[in-house]
């Protein structure tokens, strides 16, 4: 079963790789007349750092004295942009910063009822982090990217634990650590207010916990311990169930144990998840700051995947679907089911074609841009004059050209991995992305919503080295 799913893993993204290989690489033709200094930059930095790690690997430097090169120049080039950008918050992001100033002012109504984060709850934790901050320094704003900065770098040596454990290989590690480094959404998204800073390094922590426990390098009883630190990342981005069904189906399909040892497992990860959430969740309303559970509010969800569902915005936000909440206000269930209604008849009454165009093409916008949208929501309000750094006069090219470099590797190594599908791990992330992708294609669609999920492509792309010399040599 576990080869026959693998096959069907691969042979089925294969072909969705290749759309965003070729998307990406259309972006790519579509930057070029934006080339100038800046990209010559940056390409030469790529070109000669790329040759140093190149020659640090072939002449068996020690993987840590590498590693801390590494990881200094990560938090010099985070640090380096968000003093270089005096970037403010702007539309909802503006709203979560400022609103911080309302908790501490005892302002709980923010989260009840029709205000913005009644409707939408699981925000709730970003606005108190937001509030702590400012308890605690001065400048709140450079605190929360300062603090971002941080919390990217450590995702830096996350994703060189995991790459370390999924190949066996320090060398590999080192190429999926230089890779994060100089990742343009995980650098860019340090100077914005979002709450994906947060969550990714948790999430990375889960799936490293994860692998080391299916590994047996630690007890199974450490499944807990990875379910609660995503079910922590998750209290930022509210998407970590997507990971805790992809741990479940890897489970099953390839966790070669006794039937009783994968259902304490996969108990293990469902308690370990929900239970901090309902209790966070409870507290909150106990304490009367909030009024919803975190993961629903007075909102319906429906109203986002009825935005998705509409072919002439292609899923994204619109003001037809948005106005939705105005013909039943303040009714829960009536709005739902309105919702359901037109999404059923948009489903039923398009011709198949059409939804099909549709879905791909929804698809490929998500994943084509090589920033994931931060440079608009970095550069936000600012002024051209006042940018230090404007990347979408000079640097979206080269950006997006490395994107497409990535993409490209890690559709190498999925045609690679048709060779040799026992590598099972790879298999985790291949299932993180199907889940992200599908739900992509349900709610409405942001080049934003996406960056919760880059961080896949940088494992991902270390598979196309998979049988090179140089990699399995003294691994």
């Amino acid at each position: 079963m576990a080869l026959k799913f693998s096959k069907f893993l691969n042979y089925s993204l294969t072909f969705f790789f290749f759309l965003i290989v070729i998307v990406s690489l259309n972006q790519s033709f579509i930057y070029i007349k934006d080339f100038n200094f800046s990209d010559v930059i940056f390409i030469l930095f790529f070109i000669l750092s790329s040759f140093l790690i190149y020659l640090s690997i072939k002449k068996n430097i020690n993987p840590y004295k590498i590693i801390l090169l590494i990881m200094i120049l990560s938090f010099l080039i985070r640090l380096l942009w968000i003093l270089s950008i005096n970037s403010v918050p702007f539309s909802d992001f503006s709203g979560i910063y400022e609103n911080g100033k309302s908790v501490l002012q005892g302002n709980f109504q923010i989260f009840k009822g029709s205000h913005y984060y009644g409707r939408f709850p699981h925000l709730t934790i970003t606005v108190l982090y937001f509030a702590l901050i400012r308890i605690f320094f001065p400048n709140p704003l450079f605190a929360i990217k300062f603090i971002n900065v941080i919390f990217s770098t450590i995702t830096v040596f996350l994703c060189y634990l995991i790459a370390k454990e999924v190949f066996n290989s320090h060398k590999k590690a080192i190429i999926a650590a230089y890779i994060s480094a100089i990742y343009p959404p995980l650098i860019i998204y340090t100077a914005v207010t979002c709450s994906e800073n947060m969550a990714i390094p948790f999430f990375l922590i889960s799936i490293y916990i994860f692998i080391l426990a299916i590994k047996n390098k630690k007890k199974i009883y450490y499944l807990i311990l990875s379910a609660l630190t995503l079910s922590i990342g998750n209290l930022f981005r509210m998407v970590g169930a997507i990971i805790i069904i992809a741990y479940i189906i890897y489970l099953l399909i390839y966790f070669k144990e006794s039937k009783k040892k994968i259902l304490l497992s996969i108990i293990s990860l469902i308690m370990g998840f929900y239970i901090p959430l309902i209790l966070v969740s409870k507290s909150l309303i106990l304490s009367g700051i909030t009024e919803f559970p975190l993961w629903q509010g007075s909102e319906s969800k429906w109203t986002s995947i009825l935005k998705g569902s509409n072919i002439n915005s292609f899923g994204r936000w619109n003001k037809e679907d948005a106005d939705i909440i105005d013909v039943y206000p303040n009714n829960y269930k009536k709005t739902e089911d309105l919702c359901k209604s037109i999404i059923k008849n948009r489903l039923l009454n398009t011709p198949t074609y059409k939804l099909a165009q549709f879905y791909v093409r929804k698809y490929v916008m998500q994943w084509s841009n090589g920033d994931f949208g931060g440079i608009y929501w970095a550069n936000g309000d600012l002024k051209k004059e006042s940018l230090k750094i404007d990347l979408y006069s000079g640097g979206i090219f080269s950006i997006q050209l490395f994107y497409f470099f990535i993409v490209l590797l890690s559709f190498i190594g999925i045609y690679k991995n048709k060779y040799n599908l026992r590598n099972y791990l790879i298999n985790l992330f291949y299932i993180i992305f199907c889940g992200y992708g599908l739900m992509f294609l349900i709610i409405e669609s942001q080049d934003r919503y996406s960056f919760i999920a880059s961080w896949i492509f940088i494992i991902l792309s270390i598979t196309a080295f998979e049988g090179s010399e140089i990699f399995e040599k003294n691994k």
